[in-house]
């Protein structure tokens, strides 16, 4: 791993050092092609398998700009790698809006206004960021196959690679994502709202059984955004299905998924079934991780307990306990239980 990142920074620097040129040449081209095609194939795949979301994002956003100066500077084939590392750059900030959304939360319960103006302000910038990262994930995305007259919901493209298919899938997904944080943040980007049918309709064009029920769990996702689409379809029930299928191929990025839309249609009783469900997983020996795609995961693990933490702050100030996809504050059990307070129960 080390030896394959060392050929690449190196590829990499005879690309910058080859800057000094003023003019353009198809042999610096080439060259910066080939550094990104290494990148692609033999560095992305040992990314997948590792399962520390915050390394991931922190790559996106220190190698992104790197990465796009090969594109930019020497018209290299940038599209499908920008697409994923702009898509993990947004996850730092994700993290960090959801931070904010907490401190709102907490706020809000205890009536402190201005502690909570303050929260909710620095929440709409970074949500704003968040869908600006994603909404040039999804322009990436569109652009690689636009060049190849792929319009993105009209028609599919002939993949050649699971690299082809997993960027595509998670382009789309980036542009749902864009939506709902430009949404949060009061549309201060101006991300278009026809993405979401766009994404609907292209998802199609992936295995849904090969990605991990994840191309109907976002279509579903978007059948309940927008009333009238699907064709009759029930949104739960084909997310149900997709997790189904994410539990048996072992990623589970469709519970984030369900969970993300039962908490907005403020479903209690849905939520705390697929936060049960996820838990279950947790240590079942019928639950086999997916080793080469660790990262998705782990990023479903952590979309869904921001959810967690959004439930459990708004109605505790405190965020999801050890136990809290389990057990909730107001279940039979923790009532009758003795609420003398422990140093151990702190810790």
């Amino acid at each position: 791993m080390n030896r394959l990142i060392c050929r690449c920074l190196v590829v990499m620097a005879m690309m910058v050092l080859c800057a000094c040129s003023t003019q353009r040449s198809s042999v610096e081209r080439m060259g910066a092609n080939v550094a990104l095609r290494f990148t692609e194939n033999n560095l992305i795949a040992p990314m997948l398998t590792n399962d520390d979301v915050g390394m991931a994002c922190a790559s996106g956003e220190s190698m992104t700009p790197m990465i796009m100066a090969l594109g930019g500077g020497f018209g290299a084939d940038d599209d499908q790698l920008v697409t994923l590392l702009y898509t993990m750059a947004a996850l730092c900030v994700e993290d960090r809006a959801l931070e904010q959304e907490l401190r709102y939360l907490r706020a809000s319960r205890t009536n402190n206004i201005d502690e909570a103006q303050d929260a909710r302000i620095i929440q709409k910038r970074l949500s704003a960021l968040a869908a600006k990262r994603q909404y040039n994930a999804y322009l990436r995305i569109e652009h690689y196959y636009g060049n190849k007259n792929i319009i993105l919901g009209d028609n599919c493209p002939t993949f050649q690679r699971d690299f082809d298919e997993l960027v595509f899938m998670v382009g789309l997904i980036s542009g749902l994502q864009a939506i709902v944080n430009d949404i949060s943040s009061q549309n201060m980007v101006g991300v278009p709202k026809d993405i979401a049918p766009k994404v609907d309709r292209a998802m199609a064009c992936l295995n849904n059984d090969k990605w991990f029920g994840v191309p109907m769990a976002t279509r579903a996702v978007v059948w309940s955004l927008l009333p009238g689409s699907g064709a009759n379809q029930d949104p739960l029930a084909v997310l149900s299905q997709s997790m189904q299928i994410g539990e048996r191929k072992g990623v589970r990025l469709s519970h984030a998924l369900y969970a993300m839309v039962v908490y907005t249609k403020e479903d209690d009783a849905h939520l705390r079934e697929v936060f049960k469900r996820f838990a279950a997983t947790q240590n079942s020996p019928n639950f086999k991780l997916n080793a080469s795609y660790r990262l998705l995961d782990r990023m479903g693990e952590t979309v869904l307990m921001g959810v967690a933490d959004r439930y459990w702050t708004s109605h505790t100030s405190s965020r999801t306990p050890d136990d809290g996809l389990e057990k909730f504050w107001d279940d039979q059990q923790a009532q009758q239980k003795d609420v003398g307070i422990t140093i151990d129960d702190i810790l």
